[in-house]
């Protein structure tokens, strides 16, 4: 099982999960909660332009998510 430290579950593993892929599961969570963050500070405040530049950082960032949680699952 795989939880952030405030306690939310992201996902559980069965046996044979390389850790490689656990740790990029790990880093690519930290880069969408971090874009998740800039753009709930930056992006509603900002020009149109800086409000997308935000929008697509955090959806790149919730895509590369989606994708380490397939790789784990699928190998």
């Amino acid at each position: 099982m795989l939880k952030r430290p405030d306690g939310y579950v992201l996902t559980t593993f069965g046996i044979g999960v390389r850790p490689k892929n656990i740790q990029r599961i790990v880093e690519a969570d930290k880069k969408r909660l971090q874009a998740m963050k800039d753009q709930s500070q930056f992006g509603l405040r900002g020009d149109p332009e800086t409000t997308a530049m935000f929008k697509q950082a955090a959806r790149e960032a919730r895509e590369e998510y989606l994708q380490a949680l397939e790789a784990a699952y699928r190998e």
